[in-house]
């Protein structure tokens, strides 16, 4: 079944490293884009904001590892 449906494919390959790129970017730009409205408190914002995209991105993943395991 995952041969015909190619993005659950690497969903399920890439998903959790793609969770942690994603998140780092997220980061990334989220502190330089704070950094000019709030100035240092954006080096503690900016890695929360990263951390709670990594936790939704993992959580999709998994969700759709479920899903598969039980349609599969």
């Amino acid at each position: 079944m995952s041969d015909r449906f190619f993005a659950i494919r690497l969903i399920l390959r890439f998903g959790t490293a793609g969770a942690a790129v994603l998140a780092a970017l997220v980061s990334v730009a989220m502190g330089i884009l704070l950094w000019s409205m709030i100035g240092w408190p954006a080096l503690l914002t900016a890695p929360l904001v990263g951390g709670l995209v990594f936790l939704l991105c993992k959580s999709y993943v998994e969700l759709v590892s479920i899903v598969f395991s039980m349609v599969h």
